[in-house]
């Protein structure tokens, strides 16, 4: 998976720019109580979805058989939903990771006092929690497209 696919992509643009339109119309501080609770919800949600997709990854690469593999990889088809689900892996790993170390320092610093905490925090969770989501469904179209080409292998199959 090349960069420049990675940023000219829906989903990234979609989420840099909702995440800066959030950035720009917040307040330069959000109070630190709420922060927590978006982060907490963003735990919850992202942890789920990643377990589930990590599943539908181990299914899908454990579920073809050679012949099948071969067929979807004569023009790189196999690789690429592969590929595309390792990286939206990887940005739901990061969102969740990022989601919860801001949830245990935002609860820190709340519990010294601190009422509130600057929106690029914020701004940035939105970023990776809507690019992991966005992601997400790429990769579960792509595993639809996975699925019918199963269908048209075994036509294929049957034909011949």
């Amino acid at each position: 998976m090349k960069i420049k696919d990675v940023i000219i992509s829906w989903d990234f643009i979609a989420a840099i720019i909702i995440s800066i339109l959030f950035y720009v119309a917040a307040p330069t501080k959000i109070p630190n109580e709420f922060a927590v609770k978006l982060y907490d919800i963003g735990i919850s949600v992202l942890s789920i979805v990643f377990s589930v997709f990590f599943a539908a990854l181990a299914i899908i690469i454990s579920s073809s058989d050679d012949d099948f593999v071969r067929f979807l990889d004569e023009e790189g088809d196999y690789t690429a939903i592969i590929d595309t689900f390792k990286f939206s892996l990887m940005v739901l790993f990061i969102a969740l990771i990022y989601s919860i170390v801001l949830s245990a320092v935002t609860s820190y610093i709340l519990s010294m006092g601190n009422k509130d905490q600057h929106t690029f925090f914020l701004a940035l969770f939105v970023l990776l929690f809507l690019y992991g989501l966005f992601a997400t469904l790429n990769s579960t179209y792509d595993a639809i497209k996975y699925a019918q080409y199963r269908t048209k292998y075994l036509q294929i199959k049957k034909n011949n």
